[in-house]
């Protein structure tokens, strides 16, 4: 996977799938920016490329050293605190395609977090609720759910297994068939089992037992699986991509990775109540 040598990823950025088409998926580290903030900051934060990126063309200018400019299109977003799966392109007609399928919910995602709480009242169920953006401190984006108005976010979550360790840790699988500003970290803190290391809507006191007590400073919110289909140039174009839990993940639900993952065992009825799983078609 070497010819992609040529952008200047960030440090900690791994490549993980190339397609012949120009598309291909990176791993991004947590604390990395998908692009640059719009706001000016005197401390300049990491990129994940380090290059000129145009809002508007939604794309990195990298200079190729002979006069000329390369461009690569980012197709997606994650927030700083997120890592995992981020989709590229170096073709703009292949990326103006694929931004329409996210746009269109028509890309399956799976995350990984480790929220608060050993156990679901319901293993596997659908979260349905009403997203309301309002502006946050310092100029950012806030979400909250609210009982009526805002916009539909739904997400399909599946309890894994419960931390090995004594914490009071469980880990999920969320598949959000919605894309809402924070959806994720929203639905789940709405739910009763914030994740940890959030602080914009976790716990901030189990944050700091379960969490930065113990050396675990991170937003436990992890782009696992990434995978599409679609129509190009005459052919059929299946692309996927996945990235391992991180080592921090595996630390937080106290195994070494060195083995199979723990046995999964049925959660104990505690949390909060669910809303009725929806039948969704994709």
């Amino acid at each position: 996977m070497n010819t992609l040598d040529w952008i200047p990823f960030a440090s900690g950025v791994k490549i993980l799938e190339i397609h012949p088409a120009g598309l291909f998926a990176v791993e991004k580290p947590a604390g990395v920016l998908a692009h640059p903030n719009s706001s000016d900051k005197k401390e300049k934060e990491t990129v994940l490329v380090d290059s000129n990126y145009s809002m508007a063309e939604e794309a990195f200018h990298i200079r190729d050293g002979k006069g000329g400019v390369k461009k690569v299109y980012l197709l997606n977003r994650l927030d700083s605190p997120t890592s995992g799966v981020l989709l590229l392109s170096l073709d703009e007609k292949l990326a103006d395609a694929v931004k329409e399928l996210f746009a269109e919910s028509r890309v399956s995602k799976k995350y990984a977090a480790i929220v608060k709480g050993r156990g679901l009242r319901s293993p596997r169920g659908t979260w349905q609720d009403s997203l309301v953006k309002s502006s946050g401190p310092g100029g950012g984006v806030r979400s909250s759910a609210k009982s009526s108005g805002g916009s539909q976010a739904i997400t399909v979550y599946q309890w894994v297994r419960a931390a090995q360790n004594n914490l009071p840790l469980s880990l999920l699988q969320l598949e959000p068939r919605t894309g809402r500003t924070h959806q994720l970290r929203v639905q789940t803190a709405e739910h009763g089992h914030p994740i940890l290391g959030d602080r914009t809507y976790g716990d901030f006191d189990f944050n700091k037992t379960a969490g930065t007590a113990r050396g675990l400073k991170r937003l436990f919110l992890h782009a696992q699986f990434t995978e599409l289909s679609l129509d190009w140039q005459g052919e059929k174009l299946h692309f996927k991509a996945e990235s391992p839990l991180p080592k921090e993940f595996l630390a937080a639900l106290g195994e070494s990775g060195d083995g199979p993952p723990a046995k999964i065992k049925k959660p104990t009825p505690t949390g909060t109540a669910v809303s009725p799983r929806l039948r969704i078609r994709l």
